[in-house]
């Protein structure tokens, strides 16, 4: 049986006051090490910005991988020789700043983009191509950088398919990268490099090549039935209604801190307003609680909101989780609308109208927020954490998944196929569905409801529609085949045994369509 992966982080103090944390562990019984630095700037590869906490984590990933034997040892980074060129590292920062003002762009990045950018940048082309001198990237490393984050994606799903739980310096638990996310990556470095050849640093640019291609397989664009729509706001509601019921097994001594505590917990207060509200710490009132046994409640979040929101009006998840108060003009005189803004496009900029179901959704979303404290100002989110701040839409994202969830619990229940896949994007393509049929088809009206600056995506439901609705000429086409055989071979009897008349062998096909198409409209 083989021995357990085990290892240990031993913390040394360098000559610059930083600490370098050596990780010393095992591997087919043969000893290995890497080495990681406390200093940002550090050259060997490790990324630098190490303290012994995500040392810690970075040793557990490397026992997880040597356990289900796919470790491989770092490879040193290429080295460079110094040159008045700037690095990557270098021209990439300034390529974001310069996107950040709109210098580069028809106009300045929003602080998303940007954060989606720096994400990109950190987390994966600095530390491959950071210090590389920017005339000196190849199509050669360009084609290294694709293949390496092909194969770590590829590394990382066996680790997890074996039963490894990786985890990156936070903590959280580490996913492969899709064939999207790659793409985008490889996109980032190509437009970088563009700019390098307008600044003269290269003659071509190395990353525009059809090598660098990367199919990312189209995924299923659909929308729920009007049914599952009304199922899945159910579902959300009943998981609403499952929090806010704070229970406490152990009853307090009366007039001690822990009783003042209770009093607060079960009113639906959190531990750190508790602990401003009676000047204590936070630690404080987990103590009191964990000794009264207590079951924590969760929180109010709006799930029937959010997910009636997004179905009822069509709003991209980051519209949602930006809407603030002050943005909603529930009593205009126009109808019931909020506005929307900021947006990824000029036509984004918008105001949504309000059904008046809606309308009711969001009244008492607004007063449920009132009554367990939440902010309700003007400048208070429409649907915020449990601090008052902006959701964040991998939140929302959850949101919706586990209302799916529940949903399809139900329906399988009652023998009704479960729900296809939903996010809040399905949502958004719902209520296209369902308003392009409440609207006798106004493309033009859907299109500036969801702030669509081009019409394919709204035409696209449209096609489903269609087709949807084309569901029946199937029975059209029966009628016509059972109508010719009539013709054909002339009567048919009927249930009673009787014939049908002969006349049918004397009309025309035009004549059974006119027919069948009168019978239709009159049923």
């Amino acid at each position: 049986m083989t021995p357990p992966a085990r290892g240990n982080v031993i913390v040394k103090t360098l000559g610059d006051g930083t600490r370098v944390f050596k990780l010393r562990f095992r591997v087919l019984g043969r000893r290995e090490m890497e080495v990681l630095h406390e200093r940002r700037d550090c050259k060997c590869g490790c990324g630098g910005g190490w303290n012994e906490r995500t040392a810690q984590i970075e040793l557990e990933n490397i026992l997880a991988k040597v356990k289900v034997g796919v470790w491989r040892k770092r490879k040193p980074p290429p080295s460079v020789s110094a040159a008045r060129v700037p690095t990557f590292h270098e021209y990439a920062s300034k390529w974001l700043e310069d996107k950040k003002v709109g210098l580069l762009g028809d106009r300045p990045i929003g602080p998303h983009t940007e954060a989606d950018y720096r994400s990109r940048l950190v987390n994966h082309l600095l530390p491959f191509l950071g210090q590389h001198r920017i005339n000196e990237i190849s199509t050669d490393d360009c084609l290294e950088f694709k293949a390496h984050k092909l194969k770590e994606a590829t590394e990382l799903r066996r680790s997890i398919d074996a039963g490894a739980e990786l985890r990156d310096r936070n903590g959280r638990r580490i996913r492969p990268l899709g064939p999207a996310t790659i793409r985008k990556l490889t996109a980032c470095l190509t437009s970088i490099l563009d700019e390098a050849v307008s600044d003269g640093h290269l003659q071509r640019n190395p990353a525009r090549t059809r090598r660098m291609r990367i199919k990312v397989p189209k995924p299923p664009r659909t929308f729920l039935e009007m049914d599952e729509l009304v199922a899945l706001t159910d579902a959300a509601a009943e998981q609403d209604a499952r929090i806010a019921r704070a229970k406490l097994p152990v009853t307090p001594e009366p007039g001690s801190t822990a009783a003042k505590v209770a009093e607060r917990w079960v009113a639906g207060m959190r531990a750190m307003h508790i602990a401003s509200d009676l000047g204590i710490t936070r630690a404080t009132v987990t103590y009191h609680l964990r000794r009264m046994r207590y079951e924590d409640p969760g929180f109010y979040e709006g799930r029937r909101a959010i997910v009636a929101t997004l179905g009822g009006s069509g709003v991209r998840v980051s519209e949602l989780c930006d809407i603030r108060i002050r943005d909603l003009r529930l009593h205009a005189a126009s109808g019931a609308h909020f506005q929307i803004p900021d947006a990824k496009t000029e036509a984004g900029i918008r105001e949504v109208q309000v059904s008046p179901d809606l309308l009711e959704e969001i009244v008492a979303h607004v007063d449920a927020l009132r009554r367990v404290g939440l902010p309700i100002d003007g400048a208070a989110y429409l649907f915020c954490n449990r601090r008052g701040g902006r959701l964040q839409r991998q939140r929302v994202n959850q949101i919706v998944r586990e209302a799916a969830t529940l949903a399809s619990t139900h329906l399988d229940a009652r023998g009704l196929p479960e729900l296809p896949n939903t996010t809040p994007h399905t949502l958004r393509r719902t209520y296209i569905s369902v308003a392009l049929l409440a609207n006798r088809f106004d493309v033009l009206w859907v299109m500036r409801q969801v702030g669509h600056a081009d019409s394919k995506m709204t035409m696209d439901v449209y096609a489903q529609l269609q087709q949807r609705a084309e569901r029946s000429h199937g029975e059209a086409f029966d009628a016509l085949v059972r109508r010719a055989r009539e013709r054909l071979y002339g009567a048919v009897e009927d249930a009673d045994g009787e014939g049908a008349t002969d006349d049918v062998a004397e009309r025309s096909l035009e004549d059974l369509v006119d027919e069948w198409r009168d019978d239709t409209q009159s049923s």
